[in-house]
C-alpha cells in the first residue's frame, strides 16, 4: 500500500483526458519530458487520465492511460519518482537494473538518463517531478557544504520503510490541500514549507550516496550562528522560514542547525518559529477589537493555516483558547529557553 488513496488524484487539477496517442504524448510532454508512447494492447482503447498541479519546483501528477503501453523518455533533466496507486508497472532508468513496482514499491530516475517504462492496464501512479537545481541545493544546505559529487538514488523505493511512510504522509497532504479550495498550497509561506518538506523528505528517505553524511551527527553549531538564526526567527516570524532556508542564512548544515536549537532549548527550529509565531498571535489578540478581528486572519497572517491545530497548539501554551484571549482573559505569556 502507498497511503495514498486508491482512487484519481488531484482531481481539481486536470490537465488532459485522451483517447489519442499523439493528445496524450503531448499532455504528458508539456508536463514532464519528452517521450514515445507505444501502446502495446491493441484490444483495448487508450483512455488516459492526467492531473497535475506544480508547487514552486515540484510537480505531482495523476496518470493513467487505461490500455497496457510502453514508454520511453528522452535523457531526463530533474529528478522523477513513480509511485504507483494501483497495478503495476516495469521501469528502468538507463541501462540499470529494472524496478517491477507496485503495492509498496516505487521507482525513482536521475538527470542524465533516460527511462524506459512499461505499465499494464489497470497502472495508474502518482508521477513526482522535482526540479534538479533546487533538490542539489538543498543536498548542500543539509550538508553544509557544496556535494562532492553528483547525487545517486537508489532506483528502488521500499515505500514500507518507516522514512518513506512519511514522505509519502507529506504527498497525502499535497494531495489533499491541492485540491481543497483555500488550502494551504495557496498561501504562500505554507507552500514553501510544504514543498521544502518534499524534496528534504525525499533526501533522507530514499537510500542515496549522500545517505552516511544526511544521517551522521553533525559538528556542533557555533552559539554565533545559533543567536543569529533565533535573531531571524524572533525579527521576522512572518517569513516563510524552513529549517534549510534558516540554515542556510547562518551557513550551517541543516542538521547542525536541528541539534543546536535542540540542544539549547529542546525543541526543533520549527518547534521554535512555532512559539515564536503564537506569541505573537498572543499579543495581537491581547490588544484586538472582538468586533472587528477575526482569529482566523490573525492565525492566517502568522502562518497558522489549520484552525484545529492552531486552537490545541494556543491552548497548551496560554492555558486559553484564542477566542478567550480575544474577549479578555490574558494569561501570562510563554517562554522559550536562552543560550
Amino acid at each position: 500500500m502507498t497511503g495514498l488513496p486508491q482512487t484519481e488524484l488531484l482531481p481539481g487539477h486536470p490537465v488532459a483526458r485522451a483517447m489519442d496517442v499523439d493528445e496524450a504524448h503531448e499532455a504528458v510532454a508539456r508536463t514532464y519530458l519528452p517521450h514515445r508512447i507505444e501502446v502495446l494492447d491493441g484490444a483495448i482503447d487508450l483512455d488516459m487520465r492526467l492531473n497535475a498541479v506544480r508547487l514552486g519546483a515540484v510537480t505531482a501528477g495523476y496518470l493513467r492511460y487505461g490500455s497496457a503501453v510502453r514508454l520511453g523518455t528522452v535523457d531526463a533533466g530533474n529528478y522523477h519518482v513513480n509511485i504507483p496507486v494501483t497495478g503495476r508497472s516495469e521501469q528502468r532508468c538507463g541501462t540499470g537494473e529494472p524496478v517491477f513496482a507496485g503495492p509498496g514499491r516505487a521507482a525513482v530516475f536521475v538527470p542524465g538518463y533516460p527511462a524506459d517504462l512499461r505499465w499494464g492496464a489497470a497502472c495508474a501512479q502518482l508521477c513526482l517531478m522535482i526540479d534538479r537545481h533546487e533538490l542539489e541545493l538543498e543536498l548542500e544546505r543539509q550538508l553544509g557544504r557544496p556535494p562532492g559529487e553528483r547525487l545517486r538514488f537508489a532506483t528502488a523505493m521500499d515505500l514500507d520503510a518507516p522514512a518513506a511512510r512519511s514522505w509519502l504522509e507529506v504527498l497525502a497532504l499535497l494531495e489533499r490541500e491541492a485540491d481543497r479550495p483555500g488550502g494551504i498550497t495557496h498561501h504562500p509561506a505554507a507552500a514553501a514549507h510544504l514543498q521544502s518538506l518534499v524534496i528534504a523528505g525525499l533526501l533522507l528517505a530514499q537510500p542515496n550516496n549522500y545517505s552516511d553524511h544526511l544521517h551522521a551527527s553533525a559538528a556542533p553549531v557555533p552559539p554565533r550562528a545559533l543567536r543569529r538564526a533565533v535573531e531571524l526567527i524572533e525579527d521576522e516570524p512572518g517569513l516563510p522560514w524552513t529549517s534549510s532556508t534558516l540554515a542556510r542564512e547562518v551557513s550551517v548544515s541543516v542538521r547542525a542547525l536541528q541539534e543546536g536549537f535542540q540542544r539549547w532549548f529542546e525543541l526543533p527550529p520549527m518547534a521554535y518559529l512555532r512559539d515564536v509565531r503564537l506569541t505573537r498571535v498572543h499579543d495581537e489578540l491581547t490588544t484586538a477589537d472582538p468586533d472587528g478581528t477575526t482569529i482566523a486572519a490573525v492565525a492566517a497572517r502568522w502562518g497558522f493555516l489549520h484552525a484545529g491545530r492552531f486552537s490545541a497548539a494556543y491552548r497548551r501554551k496560554f492555558g486559553v483558547l484564542p477566542s478567550e484571549t480575544l474577549h479578555g482573559r490574558h494569561p501570562a505569556r510563554g517562554t522559550n529557553g536562552g543560550l
